[in-house]
Parts: C-alpha cells; sequence; structure tokens
C-alpha cells in the first residue's frame, strides 16, 4: 500500500509518501520527503495558542501537501499534531478546520505516543546493539528522549523544551551574547532534571539524534570533513569534538552568516541556536559520540501504517 504522512510540528510541516518494497516485510520505499518551515508555534507557542497568522502558513503547506499525496496515489493519509497543537487552547478547533476544508484527519498525539513514533522511526536507520543508547528528537515544542537498547525501551519522556520556545523565552543578541547563553544553559538543566537522573544511572557514550535540526547539523560535519553526505544517506556518526567545533562556529556567528551557511536551511538560521544548547547540554554528561538518524516520527508513523514490523 502506498501511504503519506504528514507530521504538523511546531516548527516544520513534513510530508513523506512510501510504500513496502515490494515481496519485503519491512523496510520502506521512500517516494517523496519535504519539509516546509512553517512555524506553527511562532508568536504563540508560550501562550498555550496558535496565531491566526501561523494556522493561515500551516493551511497553505497543508493543501500542497495533500496535493502531492494525490499526485503520488497515496491511497491512505495520516498525520499527527505535536507539541503547539496538544498545548494550544485553539489546537483542537486548528484540527477540524483541517478536516473541514482538506478532508485530512490530525491525530493531535501526547508526547509519550510521539516519543514512540520516533523510536520506531530511529531503528529503521540506526542499528542498537546491547548497550543502552539515548535517542534525542528535537522540536520546535518539545524534546523527546527514549533510552533503549536494540531490544527493548527501557525509558522516554517529552520534555515540553524545544527551539521555538527558547527562542522566544531568551531574545536573542545577534550573535548571542555569553549572558544569554549561560541565562539559557540554566534553563535547560533545570527543565532536564529527570533526564540527568536517568543519564547517571547509565553510561551513556552515544546519542542517537533524529531528523530535523539533527539533519543540518549531519550535513555541516560532513561538509567539514569534505565529504558531503550522501541524498540517499539514512545515518553517519561523528565524535562529540567535532560537534563542539560547529558549536562553538556557529554561535560565534550573526543571522546573516547562518542564512548563508551550506548545509544549514535558512528557515532554521534562527532554530539552530538553541538546538546547539540543547545538544551542549546532553554531551557533557559523557556522551562520547553522537549518531544522525535521517528517520525520525514520521518514518516510525509510516511502518505502522502500512503494517508489518518495524
Amino acid at each position: 500500500m502506498r501511504a503519506a504522512i504528514i507530521d504538523l510540528g511546531t516548527n516544520t510541516f513534513k510530508l513523506l509518501v512510501a510504500e513496502r518494497p515490494q515481496g519485503a516485510a519491512t523496510g520502506l520505499h521512500i517516494l517523496h520527503s519535504e519539509e516546509v518551515g512553517v512555524f506553527l508555534g511562532r508568536g504563540g507557542v508560550e501562550k498555550n495558542l496558535l496565531a491566526d497568522e501561523a494556522m493561515e502558513r500551516g493551511m497553505a503547506t497543508l493543501r500542497t501537501f495533500a496535493a502531492k499525496a494525490r499526485e503520488l496515489g497515496a491511497a491512505q493519509v495520516g498525520a499527527f499534531g505535536t507539541s503547539a497543537m496538544r498545548n494550544a487552547r485553539n489546537g483542537s478547533a486548528y484540527a477540524d478546520r483541517i478536516h473541514a476544508e482538506l478532508g485530512i484527519t490530525v491525530q493531535i498525539i501526547p508526547g509519550g505516543e510521539e516519543a514512540s513514533l520516533i523510536l520506531d522511526g530511529v531503528r529503521q536507520a540506526v542499528p542498537f546493539g546491547n548497550k543502552p543508547v539515548l535517542v534525542m528528537d528535537i522540536g520546535g515544542g518539545s524534546t523527546e528522549f527514549i533510552l533503549a537498547t536494540g531490544k527493548a525501551l527501557m525509558w522516554k519522556h517529552s520534555f515540553e523544551l524545544g527551539t521555538t520556545r527558547l527562542f522566544e523565552r531568551f531574545p536573542q543578541t545577534d550573535p548571542m551574547d555569553l549572558d544569554t547563553q549561560l541565562r539559557m544553559a540554566a534553563h535547560i538543566d533545570a527543565q532536564l532534571e529527570e533526564l540527568w537522573a536517568v543519564m547517571d544511572r547509565h553510561w551513556l557514550a552515544t546519542l542517537v539524534g533524529s531528523a530535523g535540526s539533527f539533519d543540518s547539523i549531519a550535513r555541516m560535519v560532513a561538509l567539514q570533513r569534505g565529504s558531503p553526505l550522501a541524498e540517499d544517506a539514512a545515518t553517519s556518526s561523528f565524535d562529540t569534538t567535532e560537534f563542539d567545533a560547529l558549536k562553538d562556529h556557529i554561535i560565534r556567528m550573526p543571522r546573516a552568516g547562518r542564512c548563508q551557511l551550506p548545509g544549514l536551511p535558512a528557515f532554521r538560521a534562527d532554530t539552530i541556536i538553541p538546538a546547539l544548547m540543547l545538544i551542549e547540554r546532553v554531551v557533557l554528561h559523557s556522551i562520547q559520540r553522537i549518531a544522525w538518524s535521517r528517520y525520525s516520527l514520521k518514518e516510525g508513523a509510516m511502518a505502522r501504517m502500512i503494517g508489518g514490523p518495524v
């Protein structure tokens, strides 16, 4: 069966059209994948409200996505709303409008279910062994963490701590000054106390970062190495010293420079700074290596939709 998944994130809306490879019980044959910087949470995420302008941007993108899914012959379309929609007072009303105008049913999922779908996606790209690894998925409104091995999900949690929330809470100088960096770091540390307790109980050397900001970071690290990522690459890895060098370079850059940075989409020029700060706080807890997964929530949801094991 050919199907489409739409991920209505706080920053980006993502479309995936895929099917099972012929004769295969697992895996995805991806026909189309794209993301658009909609910024659904901008101007309202800290007020638990979707702004009118943001909802209109979302509707325009969803019309385009629906047309592309029909064009590619998707027999079924699944859509998921995450942090911005689940916390907004008008999130359900927005889902109703989407259904009325486009015929797309949006499931507004709790953070725990979001984390489970992310893990289902990541497992298709990154091999897991017997030692636990920490999966991190950074969104605009929330960040999900999952502790898992190749056989078991050990712990998961969704923190309402995302790049748009941080961007709006800590108005940034250009480039970000040291005082703002320190205040943001202290806020992140306080919000993630439950995660620190989990990490302290396990020896976690590997962080698996899924999609979103990690897509851009993986591309930029590859460019630093002089070997760009292949278009069909689903995973790569790099050590934390490479991440630290990239982070220090980007945080010192003015916004105009970030907008021109190879490997970084212009729509991430603002949110990449809080994303780097979030990752830095996690890496400081004994992480030695970062593995990138192109697959995340939408791939996990797709695997469930078209049937068969992940």
